[in-house]
């Protein structure tokens, strides 16, 4: 936790579990600073179990002090796997308690009823055998219920407690000229029934990102409507044809944020879509005034903060060209490093040179995309970071429901031409980088491909 004011005193923490009851809350717990870094401090917090939970961040000092709630979901990504040393040994181990306890057991039927002098007859014999016989059978028995049990649990656990992106379907259709993009979910999807739980992030239900698989400078954030359970649709833009990777991201009441991937091929744009299209090249295109928060009919037409980008330039690691002779710079210094704090900051002159002044887009200054080549990593990032504002806005609500829902924040009404993300790269590697903002009531969308090294 970074703050922004050296005088701070003391840093608490404490994961609240959502739906729990303040009850049971565990203890807060302290957080040390950081050597060499008085501004930053560290805390150890156990999540006793997976799900959402609100982590409640109490500062202290002398001016007063203030609480900041940060959603956080707790999710295995990977499935645990035994090391094959520790397995050996422990099925070696089960063996001999296997056969010690038959053995134990025709021991004591043969045995048991003797007189400590006496020997065993040959009917005792048998009896024992026997017995060791059923005895095994039955452990064995006990060991494939076993198995077949924790077979079962580690099924459940791969398709249910895994976190993955959800896979939904795609489907493009036409009414007219207008090209129309339907999503539904996977038939093995959990999330089948589960799109009626939504809430709305920045005034929409569903943010989703369309780039182009081979030419990466195609790049569309739209924002279809719900039209059921399991049905969204929306309005696509002319963008050129081809296939495109499509990402989607939603948030639900409990606070629960998903990604949903896919892919769609588009067709080339016609008529009047294709002669818009091409003559408002590397631009957004902003259609309808007004966005939809429920089940809504077929949409017609564009939502009003729905944007695209075209681009046959190649991108560059500093600069992009914006349409109208806008220019936006990564003012970042140095080389991008992963798994290190880095602010990637952007700023945005005028054809003339001059500082561009920004306008809220949704709620914030600017919002930003970040994929890997390879696609294993996907961030949309807002100036606040990665968490979900509307399950942010869902906890503070929660903690005070006396009060009314208070809109999300907008950016500090001070002009001004530059829009920060803070973010760490999960990964070494080759990136692209979208950023997108608006002016003079028009949103504008930079592309950046960069280089992140090994962190040493």
């Amino acid at each position: 936790m970074r703050v922004s004011d050296s005088a701070i005193s003391a840093v608490t923490v404490r994961p609240a579990f959502i739906g729990a009851g303040p009850e049971a809350d565990p203890a807060p717990t302290p957080a040390l600073a950081v050597a060499g870094d008085a501004q930053l401090f560290t805390a150890i917090c156990w999540l006793s179990r997976s799900g959402t939970y609100a982590v409640r961040i109490a500062l202290e000092s002398p001016g007063g002090g203030g609480i900041v709630e940060v959603p956080l979901r707790a999710a295995s990504f990977v499935r645990p796997v035994m090391p094959p040393a520790l397995g050996g040994t422990l099925a070696t181990l089960g063996a001999l308690l296997f056969i010690a306890a038959a053995c134990l057991a025709g021991a004591a039927a043969r045995e048991a009823t003797l007189a400590p002098a006496d020997t065993p007859s040959l009917s005792d014999r048998k009896r024992g055998r026997r017995v060791a016989f059923i005895t095994a059978l039955v452990l064995g028995g006990g060991v494939w219920a076993g198995t077949l049990r924790w077979q079962k649990m580690d099924r459940d656990f791969r398709n249910n407690e895994i976190s993955r992106p959800l896979p939904v379907v795609a489907v493009i259709r036409t009414n007219g000229e207008t090209r129309l993009l339907h999503l539904t979910p996977d038939a093995e999807s959990t999330a089948a029934s589960a799109w009626d739980t939504l809430v709305t992030d920045h005034g929409k239900l569903m943010h989703l990102f369309l780039i182009h698989e081979q030419n990466a400078g195609a790049f569309a954030h739209l924002h279809p409507v719900r039209r059921s359970a399991k049905d969204f649709e929306g309005v696509l833009p002319p963008l050129p044809g081809g296939k495109y990777h499509l990402y989607a991201e939603v948030t639900h009441e409990n606070g629960t944020d998903e990604t949903l991937i896919s892919s769609v091929t588009l067709p080339e744009p016609t008529g009047s879509a294709k002669q818009a299209g091409w003559t408002m090249k590397n631009d957004a295109w902003c259609m309808s005034p007004i966005a939809p928060a429920g089940n809504s009919a077929q949409p017609n037409a564009l939502d009003y903060d729905d944007s695209w980008h075209v681009s046959a330039t190649p991108a560059d690691a500093r600069t992009s060209a914006l349409m109208g002779g806008f220019r936006m710079v990564l003012q970042t210094p140095g080389a991008l490093t992963a798994d290190r704090e880095t602010a990637l900051r952007f700023a945005v002159f005028s054809p003339s040179g001059e500082s561009a002044t920004l306008q809220p887009y949704m709620g914030m200054l600017g919002h930003a995309v970040v994929r890997r080549s390879d696609g294993t990593v996907f961030t949309h990032l807002h100036p606040s970071g990665t968490i979900s504002m509307a399950a942010q806005q869902l906890f503070i609500r929660l903690d005070n429901p006396s009060e009314p829902p208070s809109p999300q924040p907008l950016p500090s009404a001070v002009a001004t031409n530059e829009v920060p993300f803070p973010y760490a790269f999960p990964q070494p590697g080759d990136y692209r980088m979208w950023v997108q903002v608006r002016i003079a009531g028009r949103v504008l969308t930079g592309v950046f491909d960069v280089t992140v090294k090994a962190r040493e």
